[in-house]
């Protein structure tokens, strides 16, 4: 696999699952509404016949085919969102809103890292 390639797959099996649900609600969803679609893009990142995975773990599978790139703004905010993984049920509205920021944050880092290998 191809450096590009590699970012590329960072991009879309993180970068684009990371915030998936979470980017469609607006201003008005509950705070209910708000940590389900949080915890479906950061805990169940990755979903399929094999399982899930976290977005953790996911970067942690990822990050070896990135290795020769500047992976440090993804490191920064994926460790962030390692350590709110576990405190997703009991967060209020502002926590869950700070979450999905770093979340937000985590997608463009990923693509971010695809600019580094582009032509």
């Amino acid at each position: 696999m191809t450096q590009r390639e590699a970012a590329e797959r960072v991009r879309h099996d993180l970068g684009k699952y990371v915030h998936l649900e979470a980017r469609w609600l607006d201003e008005d969803a509950t705070t209910e509404e708000l940590r389900e679609a949080l915890i479906n893009d950061l805990r169940r990142t990755r979903r399929g016949p094999d399982g899930e995975l976290d977005c953790c773990a996911l970067w942690a599978r990822l990050r070896p085919t990135v290795a020769t790139l500047d992976t440090g703004p993804i490191d920064h905010v994926a460790g962030a969102l390692c350590a709110d993984l576990p405190h997703l049920d009991a967060l209020d509205r502002a926590g869950l809103r700070a979450v999905a920021e770093r979340a937000r944050a985590l997608a463009e880092a990923c693509r971010r890292l695809v600019d580094q290998v582009r032509e």
